[in-house]
């Protein structure tokens, strides 16, 4: 129980941190300019902003950035200053209930460094379902250009970060991705959660077809994908990850238009 606390712990501290202030998180590779990569229905279904907020319940989330020393101009690399996102109104379709931080607080992130923003406050009932978040910046090159971008759909098209605000009170706070159950008609749970080695996944699906069961890492790269066919009503998987280091995962099911995601934690 302590080595499970401990984790959980740790984890806070890099993804995100109470009384509204983040530290970027250590783990992310610096090829990785921003952690979480965005959702894409075709390239990454399980990615985006994995956990749900709910009417009434304070929420947090954190964004890494790591920001290169150069920047592609239309195939030409040139020296990168820095990349400026507006403190203030600098987040489109977030609501007005939540606001945002970065560091650093100026917002202003230098190149060859890292950072982060965290959303975050207590969602109201106007703010329930799902919306589609994006990022204003602007790229400060040395050699006097400066670029005004919208994040993340200027650095890849049809790629979103959406926010999922559910009812007050709804089970799966913090543990559904940014997809509700209901476009697949399909709920999810793991036991044991935390794991060692096997955790048995039970999916509780409307509809009778051939779905993907995935698992991925938290930059939503896909550590184990396999092609499972799905009855009505209660299935249940043996998922086994004695072959993954500890650490928290996403795990979901995909019909290839949308997904049903939620957390699972190996601890050993």
């Amino acid at each position: 129980m302590k080595k499970v606390a401990l984790f959980t712990l740790a984890f806070m501290a890099l993804g995100s941190l109470q009384a509204q202030d983040c530290a970027p998180n250590e783990n992310v590779p610096d090829s990785v300019v921003v952690s979480p990569l965005p959702y894409n229905e075709m390239e990454r279904p399980e990615a985006g902003i994995a956990d749900t907020a709910c009417v009434g319940s304070y929420f947090e989330f954190a964004f890494t950035f790591n920001i290169p020393s150069v920047y592609d101009l239309n195939g030409v690399q040139v020296p990168l200053n820095a990349v400026q996102v507006p403190a203030e109104n600098g987040i489109n379709e977030l609501p007005s209930s939540m606001d945002y931080v970065c560091n650093p607080p100026d917002c202003l992130f230098e190149a060859d460094s890292s950072g982060c923003i965290l959303i975050y406050g207590t969602p109201t009932a106007e703010d329930q379902g799902v919306h589609d978040l994006s990022i204003l910046a602007q790229i400060q090159t040395a050699i006097g250009i400066n670029l005004d971008i919208v994040l993340p759909e200027n650095l890849e098209p049809n790629s979103h970060y959406y926010l999922n605000i559910r009812e007050e009170g709804f089970d799966n706070c913090l543990l559904v991705s940014t997809w509700e159950a209901a476009p697949l008609g399909i709920q999810l749970s793991s036991r044991p959660n935390p794991f060692g080695t096997l955790a048995q996944i039970e999916m509780e699906v409307a509809r009778t077809g051939d779905y993907q069961f995935f698992v991925a890492d938290m930059l939503g790269q896909k550590v184990h994908a396999r092609t499972v066919n799905l009855f009505s009503g209660l299935n249940q998987l043996e998922f086994d990850g004695s072959n993954l280091p500890e650490g928290l995962y996403i795990y979901g099911v995909t019909d290839g238009r949308s997904a049903v995601t939620s957390k699972m934690i190996i601890n050993r």
